[in-house]
């Protein structure tokens, strides 16, 4: 929805760490989203909470967003089904999500620009503030503080890595594009606001970052929504990918991938509600006592319902329920394919035809969000290798993935394209295989290629050409205003 704001979200957040729900004695001075900065580092055990708290804002509407929160916004996930609704493969078809569809939620006065803004730069100023403090605390090990410190530079990271594919072009079209304001200490109120960087600074200091988390966290967790090493590994062969650094990409999605085997076709369909599937390398837990209800990720994409005599339908998800996939894209799908999540009853035609079944949340509603799984590392490895010139390597690892995709495994086709065209077939399985996780836009840009709408669609039909400026986020308004520094406004 569209709403103007004059409160202003900025980089400089308050004093105060978001700490989400960590232990109530930890919390007995403070409001319950909140701890100052004593005692968030006042031991080690208090960092763990601070971190802990990071990951719980990353599935939380953002605060100090400047924009009223809704119930489109809940963190990461919201910042993941926007960039699928603004592909070419799911669709809103009514109430939330619907502006992002039409391509027509980035002015620099709308919700949606200060909501992905503020949900990636929520995760940076925490990230800030374990980095610039962790050594200071009280009996901390140095094993301790260069772990803490690795996993808030891996999650800085992810947080930049967002932001500059929102709000700039594709690091390949120009690497000296102006990105977003890159601020790497702690900050005030005080602090002075950062000038645009360009892409090449953003994306330098986000590869140091990982590499540093690379190197210094284990594979042990305490939890799969912690960064570990292996998601370390997998950012870093996400970035390498968009980079064009295919080598890199290559062996750290190898190396991302190790431990975590490709999920059965049966497992697929248990409905992508729970991190303790082996595939996945890092997911955000949900709990029933925390869940947000109307207000997710699974309340607009849980699609199964049933119809009764009048045709009405009840959907086993209460929600919105109002994603559906374009019947163009349903046609991709072999029929004995897994994957082909999507349910239809027998008469009808129109755009609110396809619902998206495969992701199918919990009684209690506690399902989890994925955030990267083995699957998606098996087709970077892929996309590399072809882009390598190593056609037989590629088609093999696509064809390994597909056999564990279909219910019959010996259905299952091994490619048989070679250079361009086999990169495009590896696009379109990561399509077929990463729907509804959040790279449906961020492909067509990475690929710069143009958004195509055919079928069912209902809105921005036809040919939007590639790199069109409709693709990248205008800055929130006052953002602009309040930083000097800022530089110019995007398109």
């Amino acid at each position: 929805m569209k709403i103007n704001k004059a409160k202003i979200y900025t980089v400089l957040l308050g004093a105060t760490l978001a700490l989400g729900s960590c232990q109530e004695d930890f919390l007995e001075t403070v409001p319950s989203n909140a701890a100052s900065y004593e005692q968030a580092f006042s031991s080690p055990a208090a960092v763990e909470a601070a971190l802990t708290g990071i990951y719980r804002l990353m599935r939380d509407a953002p605060v100090n967003s400047g924009s009223t929160p809704g119930h489109d916004s809940y963190g990461i996930p919201h910042f993941n089904e926007t960039w699928d609704v603004m592909g070419q493969d799911l669709m809103a078809n009514t109430g939330w999500f619907v502006y992002q569809y039409e391509l027509d939620n980035k002015l620099p006065t709308y919700r949606g620009t200060y909501m992905l803004w503020a949900s990636n730069y929520n995760i940076i100023t925490n990230a800030n503030n374990v980095i610039a403090n962790a050594a200071k605390v009280p009996g901390i090990t140095e094993t301790q503080r260069a772990q803490f410190e690795a996993e808030a530079r891996a999650l800085r990271a992810f947080g930049y890595f967002n932001l500059a594919r929102t709000y700039q072009h594709t690091y390949l079209k120009d690497p000296n594009a102006l990105a977003v304001p890159l601020v790497l200490e702690q900050t005030t109120i005080d602090t002075e606001g950062k000038p645009r960087a360009t892409l090449q600074e953003v994306y330098t200091q986000i590869l140091e970052d990982l590499n540093i988390a690379e190197r210094d966290l284990p594979v042990s967790r305490v939890a799969k929504s912690r960064v570990n090493k292996n998601v370390a590994q997998g950012l870093l062969a996400r970035v390498y990918l968009e980079m064009g650094q295919w080598e890199q990409a290559a062996d750290f999605a190898v190396k991302a991938r190790q431990g975590h085997p490709l999920m059965s076709p049966i497992e697929w369909k248990e409905g992508f509600n729970n991190y303790a599937n082996g595939e996945w390398i890092w997911g955000l837990a949900q709990s029933a006592d925390q869940q947000v209800a109307f207000a997710s990720f699974f309340s607009t994409m849980d699609g199964r319902y049933t119809v009764d005599e009048a045709g009405n339908r009840t959907y086993v998800r209460r929600g919105y329920n109002n994603i559906r996939a374009n019947d163009k894209f349903v046609e991709l799908f072999d029929p004995a394919d897994a994957r082909r999540e999507f349910q239809e009853e027998a008469g009808e035609t129109n755009s609110d035809r396809y619902t998206v079944t495969k992701f199918k949340d919990l009684s209690d509603l506690s399902g989890d969000f994925v955030l990267m799984r083995a699957a998606e590392m098996y087709l970077i490895e892929a996309e590399a290798k072809a882009r390598l010139g190593q056609d037989d390597a590629a088609q093999q690892l696509v064809y390994e993935l597909r056999q564990k995709r279909f219910t019959n495994p010996a259905a299952a086709v091994k490619p048989t394209t070679t250079g361009a065209d086999l990169i495009d077939e590896i696009w379109v399985e990561r399509r077929k295989e990463l729907y509804g996780e959040g790279f449906g836009l961020m492909d067509i840009k990475r690929l710069q290629k143009p958004l195509v709408r055919e079928g069912n669609h209902t809105a921005v039909l036809g040919v939007t050409p590639a790199n069109s400026d409709l693709f990248i986020y205008m800055f929130p308004q006052l953002e602009t205003i309040n930083n000097p520094n800022f530089g110019p406004q995007n398109p």
